[in-house]
């Protein structure tokens, strides 16, 4: 019996290796077994398909298929037209529109497997007809390492049986066959690999997660953006074509206010600015041609007033001189000549007269008038404002609403007759035309006096002093791709490029060679063909996507 033991023993510590390593978590040194993760939104099974004027995307999650439907023209959503669904040929299902301008119906039959769609579309300013086939993937199936006591069990277990194996062999008196038995019993199990719990793993790398149903830059530098997306940046796109197109330069205007329509109030001579009644007219406030609109009373100097104070000094000494001449003779009436009582009083009367004005010369106050109707549009008067007669200032400036100009100086010579300049005024382009031009101040330089065209300023009048971006002709008309500036952003190598929407949901930049093409456009020079389109509204947000 002692013999026996020491047998069972030794093929029990021959065993040993057969169990399993276990280790806690962070290490595994053996091949990691599939990992099942949560479904995550990349998941969703997506058709897209292109019609003649529509452009179709399907997802389908939840049991429910949701449809986004955009124009092909111009990537806008359509929303009120009336679409039919047939799943593998079947009878057309409606799909009732949705309030956030999609299509939503019931998918039971979204199972695993390939399902051969056709969409119908009609209405909206549309008509086209869709087909392609959805892929619906297999449900993964629910796993995990398997590092719990299933191996050691088994191991237990086959241990077991080989124990109660030699027993019987023992009962069979075969002992001396029995270490050879139990030796070949546990050569015939396997060894168990090395396993780890989650966190370390030493052999083949598990895939990486899939990013979910969000916008992001793909690897390649394109951008993923689903339509949901699109929809709430409003994304715009515009097929390139060939147009015919006017080379043109770039000017900078200034407003200004129309000449003809508006005037300067001025200090005609040196003294104090003083309010009217009611006081000065602030910017804003309507005049009319004539109204005062201040007062200049006029102060002398101090070398000035003792002049003009000895001049009616003797003034008054004149007069009090005639004034006695004058009694005399009238006194004397009869026994003089009517002639020399005629003088006297002349004489008096020429000597009272330039007094007056002397004294009213001396506290003149000048009125200060509108020249048109309009409103005043600046103001610098201040009650007791010195203002001297070689003083430009200006006291006030009244304009006609509305009424303004652009300047603009150009150094390609005079504007053509009949020629018009766009101007870019907020995000509309504004046609100018020609009201008059001269020899500037500066060197080789035209002035030019511009005014808005027969459509006006398009409801947004620039104000005085505004700086504007001016195109004007500069040669004959050529071919070219145009595209809206707001289309241009600026790519990572710091280059301009334009957003191509190469597929429903995929958008790729191109950098791109351009030249200037009028206020709100530029001409394609190299980097696109005709016929791509490209995003021309929300670019600059989609590029920022990360």
């Amino acid at each position: 019996m002692k013999r026996l033991s020491r047998h069972l023993l030794a093929v029990a510590l021959f065993l040993v290796p057969v169990l399993p390593t276990l280790a806690h978590e962070g290490h595994d040194h053996g091949a990691a077994d599939p990992v099942v993760s949560t479904p995550s939104p990349a998941a969703i099974p997506t058709l897209e398909a292109d019609g003649g004027e529509v452009q179709l995307v399907a997802l389908t999650q939840g049991g429910t298929i949701t449809l986004f439907i955009d124009r092909l023209t111009d990537n806008s959503p359509v929303t009120g037209a009336a679409v039919t669904l047939s799943v593998n040929g079947g009878k057309p299902v409606p799909v009732p529109a949705a309030s956030d301008g999609t299509y939503r119906l019931s998918a039971p039959w979204a199972v695993p497997g390939d399902h051969a769609l056709n969409f119908t579309v009609s209405g909206d300013g549309v008509a086209d007809l869709l087909v392609g086939t959805l892929t619906v993937p297999a449900a993964n199936a629910m796993g995990g390492a398997a590092t719990g006591w299933g191996p050691v069990l088994w191991t237990v277990g086959a241990l077991l049986v080989g124990m109660g194996l030699g027993a019987a062999l023992l009962s069979l008196r075969m002992r001396r066959a029995l270490p050879v038995l139990l030796l070949m019993a546990a050569l015939t199990l396997p060894a168990d690999p090395v396993r780890a719990h989650e966190g370390h793993d030493h052999g083949a790398p598990a895939p990486e997660p899939v990013a979910g149903n969000t916008p992001r830059r793909l690897p390649d530098g394109a951008l993923f953006v689903p339509k949901a997306t699109q929809r709430l940046l409003s994304i715009r796109t515009q097929e390139l074509v060939s147009a015919e197109l006017s080379p043109t330069t770039t000017l900078t205007g200034r407003v200004i206010h129309d000449p003809n329509r508006s005037g300067r109030v001025q200090a005609p001579q040196s003294g104090r600015l003083m309010p009217p009644d009611g006081g000065f007219p602030l910017p804003g406030t309507p005049v009319k041609a004539g109204q005062v609109l201040g007062y200049v009373e006029l102060v002398l100097r101090a070398e000035d007033g003792s002049g003009i104070s000895q001049q009616l000094a003797a003034l008054d000494k004149d007069i009090r001189l005639a004034q006695q001449q004058w009694n005399r003779l009238s006194s004397l009436k009869g026994a003089v000549a009517q002639a020399e009582i005629d003088d006297a009083r002349a004489t008096l009367d020429g000597l009272l007269r330039e007094r007056e004005a002397m004294a009213r010369a001396v506290a003149k106050r000048v009125p200060l008038t509108s020249p048109i109707d309009g409103v005043i549009s600046s103001s610098n008067a201040v009650p007791g404002l010195m203002i001297e007669d070689r003083d430009i200032t200006l006291v006030f400036e009244v304009a006609e609403p509305g009424a303004v100009m652009v300047e603009a100086l150009s150094f390609d010579g005079p504007l053509p007759e009949g020629a018009a300049v766009t101007a870019r005024v907020g995000d509309k382009a504004v046609t100018l035309v020609m009201a008059g031009q001269g020899v500037a101040p500066v060197p080789g330089a035209t002035r030019l006096l511009l005014r808005a065209g027969p459509a006006g300023w398009g409801g947004t009048v620039p104000t005085v002093g505004t700086l504007l971006t001016l195109s004007r002709p500069a040669g004959p008309a050529v071919v070219g791709l145009l595209v809206p500036r707001d289309a241009l952003i600026r790519g990572s190598d710091g280059l301009p490029a334009l957003l191509v929407h190469e597929t429903a949901q995929r958008f790729v930049p191109r950098t791109v060679r351009v030249e200037p093409a009028g206020a709100d456009a530029v001409r394609v020079l190299a980097g696109v063909d005709a016929g791509v389109r490209v995003v021309v509204r929300s670019a600059n947000l989609l590029n920022q996507i990360r």
